[in-house]
């Protein structure tokens, strides 16, 4: 894929991956918005991509939201594509998450790690996917974790919630393919970012014990390997050799039972198309 031109969307672009994934779309041309909660953080980011624009004519915006309110992701989305500009990418980048013994977690913890990681992930993709739908073409980037694959220790809640990311980007997917719109899922690894430093002060012993072989991703390293997902409709992103060995021995049947389940879709879905057919020659409405 060229991106350079095309119109390009990221929630929780103002920090992180999110923002180190914008940053590298601006400098191969993209027209990019981002989407995160502090205004302070959305305009510093801005200054950034105006600082590796490469050219005069791209248009960069930033909206203060909490995409975890279905009322505010609305008002984003429609503000964002009132002029026209309809989005040929979307990624969902923005997460939380607050490790613990499942014991001491509180429930809150658990609700608004799902409000964040999973809604905030859905809400865009049910506001944006219409648009693609209706032009036949886009491309939805959903983040998980090696976390959403792997149940890692002291991730009861983040678990669960990249988890659900992954099986509903799984059906999605399926779901969208036939309409021209891809769907990618990213599962990095830890990554140095603020929030990889925030979970720092609630890990408990066991799951520093198990992070210690691993090594820690730069953000512009994911970015880098989500962008080259993008250029190659790859489904599966796995920054870093660790989350992709992980993943396959995780998942070794998975690019082929993904190929038979695609050949059912697509073999189900012509069927239904030939009754459509008929069903109209017939002079029979189809919801009759």
């Amino acid at each position: 894929m060229d991106f350079y031109g095309k119109n390009v969307i990221v929630t929780g672009g103002s920090s992180g991956i999110g923002k180190a994934t914008a940053r590298l779309l601006v400098q191969r041309g993209a027209n990019v918005t981002i989407i995160a909660r502090r205004q302070s953080l959305l305009d510093a980011a801005l200054e950034e991509f105006e600082a590796v624009r490469v050219d005069r004519a791209q248009v960069f915006q930033a909206f203060s939201a909490d995409l975890s309110d279905w009322e505010q992701a609305q008002a984003a989305i429609n503000a964002l594509t009132a002029d026209g500009r309809m989005p040929d990418i979307l990624i969902n980048a923005a997460g939380f998450a607050h490790p613990g013994y499942f014991e001491e977690l509180p429930i809150e913890i658990f609700r608004r790690t799902m409000e964040v990681d999973f809604f905030g992930t859905l809400y865009p993709c049910k506001l944006v996917a219409p648009l693609m739908i209706e032009r036949h073409s886009g491309h939805i980037v959903n983040f998980s974790s090696v976390a959403g694959f792997l149940g890692v220790f002291g991730y009861t809640a983040y678990g669960a919630a990249k988890f659900a990311i992954r099986g509903f980007s799984d059906v999605l997917r399926a779901e969208l393919k036939p309409h021209g719109v891809h769907v990618s899922i990213v599962f990095p690894p830890d990554t140095d970012t603020p929030q990889f430093h925030y979970e720092e002060q609630f890990k408990p012993l066991e799951t520093k014990r198990l992070a210690s072989s691993a090594g820690l991703m730069k953000p512009e390293q994911v970015a880098e390997a989500v962008v080259r997902g993008i250029e190659k409709n790859r489904y599966v992103i796995t920054p870093g050799f660790e989350s992709t060995l992980y993943f396959w021995l995780t998942n070794p049947a998975f690019a082929l039972v993904r190929w038979y389940m695609d050949r059912v879709i697509a073999g189900a879905r012509k069927e239904r198309e030939g009754r459509s057919g008929d069903f109209s020659r017939s002079g029979l409405a189809l919801n009759d």
